[in-house]
């Protein structure tokens, strides 16, 4: 195990170790609301919420915690260009722990907005009179624009954490020969 797999790992670690923090909040939350107007789709809506949070803190703590292993060997990769120089090494694995880091920021951001589209709605629901219609006080209207935004911010996130392959590749090639085009700049003057 090298520098580059180590780091890999501790990079890993942290970003599963925050993004299990942001999301325990999010877990209780609904919870709470249950708790303020009890009704038995408030409680439903919680329960769900509370679960599906649950398995994301408990996919999120095996993935980065405990197979980090696995997926720092598969982020550090093999050595991908010729002669590969040890400030070059580095630069792969930094853009694709940047991406899954993004990609990570992204799926939490969709798993918030969907979490305040729930809180919305349970609270439309619980200001609702019964045998009347719907009093709009609260005003409840999910669009299909909010819709397509999660879908599009969702793709993204997944495209990011899976490391951005093709991102990456471009990204180190064109940083590689930015570099040798200054190198030559300099030797030239």
């Amino acid at each position: 195990m090298n520098k580059i797999h180590s780091f890999a790992k501790i990079i890993l670690a942290a970003i599963g170790i925050f993004f299990a923090i942001r999301i325990m909040p999010q877990m209780l939350m609904p919870l709470g609301l249950a708790r303020i107007k009890p009704s038995v789709e408030s409680t439903v809506i919680a329960l769900v919420s509370t679960l599906f949070f649950g398995l994301c803190l408990a996919v999120i703590f095996y993935v980065f915690v405990y197979k980090r292993e696995q997926l720092a060997r598969k982020i550090v990769g093999t050595n991908e260009l010729p002669e590969p120089d040890s400030q070059i090494q580095w630069l792969p694995v930094a853009f694709r722990l940047i991406s899954i880091t993004a990609g990570l920021y992204c799926l939490h951001t969709v798993l918030w907005q969907i979490t305040n589209t729930l809180i919305r709605y349970a609270r439309y629901k619980a200001r609702s009179v019964p045998g009347y219609k719907i009093i709009y006080t609260a005003g409840y209207a999910l669009n299909i624009e909010e819709v397509l935004v999660w879908l599009i911010m969702l793709t993204i996130g997944i495209y990011l954490l899976c490391g951005a392959p093709h991102f990456v590749r471009w990204q180190v090639k064109k940083t590689l020969e930015e570099c040798k085009q200054q190198i030559g700049l300099k030797e030239n003057q």
